[in-house]
């Protein structure tokens, strides 16, 4: 599991989960499949996307949820990504062999995306163990053995590193839909991070529906309308 525009001034935060059978992390590791799969902001987008499209092929389980911006401004990013983790996570260990689809929403601040997948004999009957990127102490509702928190796991573990890759490349895909929606703040470009660009086009434009409130407190000034922030 991994998270995607945690530092961002616009847009939700997004989690991804993927589970690898043990079958095909043997092939990853012998570089049979999904060569180059490492952390996601190391890999140019048009690599991100091939290698999106391979990890679909072979995962057993994924989902990427979206954490919206009002709930961060609420209950602070750490919270949303835990609550992102948590909607991650199947409620039943079953559903990682499952062969069920669940389409995408994209009018729902949280946007879940599973593909179609076979059973698979090693990934049923076990509770998952969840290995996630950063340094976190979870605390996970959902039926799992445990879990591992590993810094710089989007690099080192196959796995992880699939879920940045989908985080990522999902969450990108919906920012440049917003910089239609909101033109002017170049969502499409910068993707929602406070790049100098986006900085002056907030300082003319101020803030849309999307922006995170408790992140663009550098716009406030003295005598300012307090209802903004």
């Amino acid at each position: 599991m991994d998270e995607a525009g945690r530092g961002t001034l616009a847009g939700p935060v997004s989690v991804g989960c993927v589970s690898f059978s043990l079958s095909t992390l043997e092939k990853i590791k012998n570089g049979e499949i999904l060569k180059g799969l490492r952390d996601s902001k190391k890999i140019a987008e048009p690599k991100r996307l091939e290698l999106r499209k391979e990890i679909l092929e072979h995962v057993s389980y994924f989902r990427v949820t979206f954490v919206s911006a009002s709930f961060i401004d609420r209950y602070n990013i750490n919270q949303a990504i835990f609550y992102g983790m948590n909607r991650c996570l199947p409620n039943h260990t079953q559903l990682f062999g499952s062969n069920t689809k669940e389409n995408d929403d994209s009018n729902s601040t949280t946007s879940n995306f599973k593909e179609n997948r076979s059973q698979s004999a090693d990934n049923l009957e076990k509770k998952p163990f969840l290995l996630a990127d950063g340094n976190y102490k979870l605390k996970i509702t959902k039926p799992i053995e445990g879990y591992f928190s590993l810094p710089k796991g989007d690099d080192l573990i196959p796995s992880i590193s699939a879920a940045s890759i989908l985080a990522k490349t999902y969450r990108d895909e919906y920012m440049e839909k917003m910089d239609l929606k909101y033109p002017g703040y170049g969502f499409g470009k910068h993707k929602g991070y406070g790049t100098e660009e986006h900085r002056e086009a907030l300082l003319k434009l101020g803030i849309s529906p999307i922006h995170r409130l408790s992140f663009c407190k550098f716009l406030r000034r003295e005598g300012s309308e307090p209802s903004l922030f």
